[in-house]
């Protein structure tokens, strides 16, 4: 028999304990002490780049180099190059604790964990996902500590909800475990909120302030909110929290969207959008919110770098007007050195493709590269679709200063095969070209994802993803994911894979996410992630074989609504092991996680103060809260002493909400009160 259940664990036939300490008293007094669960281990600090942290190194002021929150905004940190949380296919508690976990489980057997919206909705607005623990922003009864998120990581995310003709923005913060709302604000009518929340703590209270921008019919606006959550034994006060914004910016001239020049995507509404940016641009410790708009009046982009201050609204740290192009790609980072940042970005021109580099000094807003040509050889007056991706900083060879991965979104030839969209590798101390490579075919909408195989901190493979129409008679698409092998001159392709079309629209279809990286098998390179259309597929990093990882993962995971959102990871449920959050929608391990009823109600008692003499009741109440069916038997046994008293079986115990919708288990012993200590387990 186990002595013990820890969250997290795979339990096919357990015995579930029940115990309860009796005091010696003139009447009979029965009081329950049932163990805690496991708390969650604060292991959310992302990987560093090698060569961030020499830059460090004997300086008084430490930069901010991003968070040690979960996935605090898009693509996880400032150089978007979607560093992972240490993770392998052994980690997780195993058989002890979760507080004691010091590198997180895979995903080895993948299961839907949570949907939030409705099977009709299109599920979040942002093209990205946002993960962060808000444990210090609660406030609740230590009665009702396990129901109000203790332990837990909440996704932030914003959705539409119409209501007749008016449709409002809702901006939400989500319990990973439950995927309860345990907060939202209304931000009133807008245009689609394509950005991804940003978590920071602003005024270094230790609590995370939400930083959103959107577009309204008539201006740009940046709010900050602070949340102050609460939740009591009845469960989450989710409403009634507009008053906890800090201060709103607006820019009535300036917007992060453009007509896209696709007409697909133009006639269903959508605009050409970009990411906003957290990062250290004075190297000082303190983050600037970075934006990359259009100006209403050039028609021209503009990126706008805006200090955080606790009073607001703040003053433009500097404003930056580009006279190339009339669509940017969101804006990335870079640490030059330990006193001097860049923030990097694109723009286009949609009615010839042709294409700039801009480099901006972080601190004072100087152009160091201005109107720098990206040489395309494409003429194309169909791009960008929904996004110009953004530059990605990588590692790609030993020297200090980090290089640079461009993205030409053109496919010269349509859906022929041959010439898809271009990444370029750039020397960002020189803008001199290290390599360049066409994917095999179609457009991109997403920025590439550059992945270390070897471990030894040089990104040596860049992985991408894109799409294309598969005839000129509809707009029927297809997705090809691959990676290339970058360690040498000349890059060389590893392994490409088709992307099938799945059910929905055409315009589920466009590949906007990125992909990322898990180590799922523990052999060879790590594998490839990928959301396309209405499904998540998973490529075996030597092989890029779906079957080559294992069974589970042979097939993509299916989700009833489109996948736009690039993937956020982090322990969001608090078992130990990876979830990825891939805008309203969670993934998990699959798994029976068999647990007594939280908060100590996993016990109790009829009567409560009984006489010496009396019947008491005993009823233990017990849960399967992992994500799939027990397959085999679970057995729950009640102990006085080592005299078992009552023996319980369920057969087939189904998971209860959020992934499925069975209720608890529970069985009744009946015992006589006595005076004395007695432990009944």
């Amino acid at each position: 028999m186990l002595d013990s259940i820890s969250r997290g664990q795979s339990l096919a036939s357990c015995a579930v304990l029940f115990l309860l300490l009796t005091s010696a008293w003139p009447a009979a007094l029965i009081t329950s002490d049932f163990g805690e669960q496991d708390g969650v281990n604060p292991l959310h600090l992302n990987e560093i780049n090698e060569s961030e942290e020499k830059l460090v190194s004997g300086r008084e002021v430490e930069p901010w180099y991003g968070s040690n929150q979960a996935w605090p905004q898009f693509q996880n940190n400032p150089t978007h190059n979607s560093s992972m949380p240490s993770h392998g296919p052994d980690g997780g508690p195993g058989d002890g604790p979760v507080a004691n976990v010091s590198e997180f489980a895979s995903i080895t057997k993948p299961e839907l964990n949570w949907m939030k919206e409705t099977s009709g909705h299109y599920g979040s607005d942002g093209l990205g996902s946002a993960i962060g623990d808000f444990s210090n922003s609660i406030t609740y009864p230590a009665t009702a500590a396990d129901r109000c998120g203790e332990g837990d990581l909440f996704a932030v995310f914003v959705v539409t909800e119409s209501s007749g003709e008016v449709s409002n923005s809702i901006l939400k913060i989500i319990n990973g475990d439950t995927s309860k709302t345990a907060w939202q604000v209304n931000l009133g009518s807008t245009q689609a909120i394509k950005a991804t929340p940003i978590l920071f703590d602003l005024d270094d209270d230790g609590r995370l302030e939400i930083i959103v921008a959107y577009d309204t019919s008539s201006e740009i606006v940046v709010d900050i909110w602070s949340p102050e959550i609460a939740c009591s034994e009845a469960g989450w006060q989710a409403t009634g929290h507009g008053t906890e914004k800090m201060w709103s910016w607006q820019d009535s001239n300036r917007r992060l969207g453009a007509e896209s020049p696709h007409w697909p995507v133009a006639q269903t509404g959508h605009l050409v959008t970009t990411q906003t940016l957290l990062a250290d641009l004075q190297m000082d410790g303190s983050p600037e919110l970075v934006l990359a708009a259009m100006d209403q009046d050039t028609a021209k982009p503009v990126v706008i770098a805006l200090p955080l201050t606790n009073q607001g609204p703040p003053d433009a740290l500097w404003e930056v007007d580009l006279d190339r192009g009339n669509h940017i790609s969101d804006p990335t980072w870079v640490a030059l050195d330990s006193e001097n940042s860049a923030v990097v970005v694109t723009t286009i021109d949609d009615s010839d493709a042709n294409m700039w580099v801009w480099k901006i000094d972080g601190a004072s807003g100087s152009l160091d590269w201005e109107r720098v040509n990206l040489p395309n050889s494409d003429s194309d007056s169909n791009s960008p679709r929904l996004r110009l991706p953004g530059p990605v900083i990588a590692q790609l060879d030993n020297d200090e200063v980090p290089e640079i991965i461009f993205t030409i979104p053109t496919d010269s030839n349509g859906g022929s095969s041959g010439n898809g969209a271009t990444l370029v590798a750039w020397e960002l101390t020189s803008a001199e070209q290290i390599w360049t490579f066409r994917t095999p075919n179609g457009y991109s909408d997403a920025p590439p994802l550059p992945v270390d195989t070897t471990g030894d901190g040089i990104h040596d493979r860049v992985c991408w993803v894109t799409w294309y129409s598969t005839s000129s008679w509809n707009f029927d698409r297809q997705g090809l994911t691959g990676c290339h092998d970058v360690s040498g001159e000349t890059p060389s392709k590893e392994w490409s894979r088709t992307l099938d079309q799945s059910s929905g629209n055409d315009n589920d279809e466009i590949a906007v996410a990125p992909p990322i990286w898990m180590d799922i098998d523990g052999n060879g390179a790590p594998e490839l992630i990928v959301p396309f259309g209405r499904r998540v597929f998973a490529f075996d990093g030597d092989t890029g074989i779906q079957a080559d990882i294992n069974n589970w993962w042979a097939d993509a995971i299916d989700i009833s609504h489109r996948t736009w959102a690039a993937p956020a990871v982090g322990d969001l449920d608090g078992d130990g092991s990876l979830d990825i959050l891939i805008g309203d929608t969670v993934i998990s391990q699959a798994v029976c996680d068999v647990s007594p009823s939280s908060d100590g109600r996993g016990i109790s008692f009829n009567p409560e103060t009984p006489d010496p003499g009396e019947t008491v009741t005993i009823t233990g109440q017990f849960s399967n809260i992992g994500t799939i069916e027990c397959d085999e038997d679970v057995d729950a046994v009640l102990y006085d002493g080592d005299q078992e008293i009552g023996r319980y079986r369920i057969v087939d115990l189904a998971a209860v909400s959020p992934s499925g919708e069975a209720g608890p288990a529970s069985f009744s012993v009946d015992i006589i009160a006595q005076l004395g200590d007695a432990q009944i387990t």
